[in-house]
């Protein structure tokens, strides 16, 4: 370089550059403060603390406590006949599910759920 390329530079370019330097200083110890505050207030309170979580919904609750004796089928057919299910065979489990076969009051065949341990109505498969 010949040195005369510095000597017409404008002298706003050079406080541009030192306000950007001093933008970007600025802008990482900042960054780095909320980082280790962040940190430190996230570690503070896990995120499992509340029982309704890890998969203990409502809807799989009774899936999972199989030391529970299950309901009679009378009890079973007896709540689907307050529904308008004529009940066809005894309640048996398919793909995780308490089902019985039942024909609506319609006499359409359709397959019906119900919870293993009360016997209530749950939904039409």
């Amino acid at each position: 370089m010949d040195g005369k390329s510095f000597e017409n530079r404008r002298p706003d370019v050079i406080k541009e550059t030192h306000m950007f330097n001093t933008k970007t200083v600025l802008a990482a110890a900042s960054l780095a403060v909320l980082t280790a505050a962040g940190l430190g207030s996230a570690s503070a309170d896990p995120w499992d603390h509340r029982w309704d979580r890890d998969g203990w919904r409502a809807h799989e609750r009774y899936e999972r406590m199989e030391h529970r004796a299950f309901v009679n089928r009378w009890r079973v057919a007896e709540a689907l006949r307050f529904h308008r299910f004529e009940v066809v065979s005894d309640p048996f489990f398919l793909h995780g599910r308490y089902v019985v076969r039942a024909h609506d009051r319609f006499g359409r065949p359709v397959l019906v759920e119900v919870n293993p341990y009360s016997g209530a109505f749950v939904r039409i498969l």
